[in-house]
C-alpha cells in the first residue's frame, strides 16, 4: 500500500471508531439516522482501501461532506474527523 492509502485508512478507522462511539453512548445529539449513515459509508471506505478497489477520484462521492455540512451542527465533535477522513479517501 502507498502512504496515502496507509494514511486515509488510518483516518478512516479512526471516524469510524469514533461514530460508531457515538452510535453506543450518544453525547453529542447528533441524528441516529446520519450517523448510521456515517457508519455504513466508512466501513465501505476502509473495505475498498483494505482490498484496493478504490474507484476512480473522480467518482469517489461526497456524500458524507455533505450530510455533514447541511446536516449536523458547526461544532458537532465528530465534524472534523468525518471530514479529513472522507477527504484522505477521496485522495488515495
Amino acid at each position: 500500500m502507498t502512504d496515502r492509502i496507509d494514511r486515509a485508512r488510518g483516518l478512516v478507522e479512526q471516524a469510524l471508531r469514533e461514530v460508531e462511539a457515538e452510535l453506543a453512548a450518544p453525547r453529542s445529539g447528533l441524528c441516529p439516522v446520519q450517523l448510521g449513515t456515517c457508519r455504513d459509508t466508512l466501513r465501505g471506505y476502509v473495505s475498498a482501501l483494505e482490498s484496493g478497489n478504490l474507484p476512480p477520484r473522480k467518482d469517489r462521492s461526497e456524500r458524507l461532506c455533505r450530510l455533514v455540512v447541511d446536516g449536523w451542527p458547526f461544532d458537532a465533535p465528530l465534524a472534523g474527523t468525518v471530514l479529513a477522513a472522507e477527504r484522505a479517501f477521496r485522495t488515495a
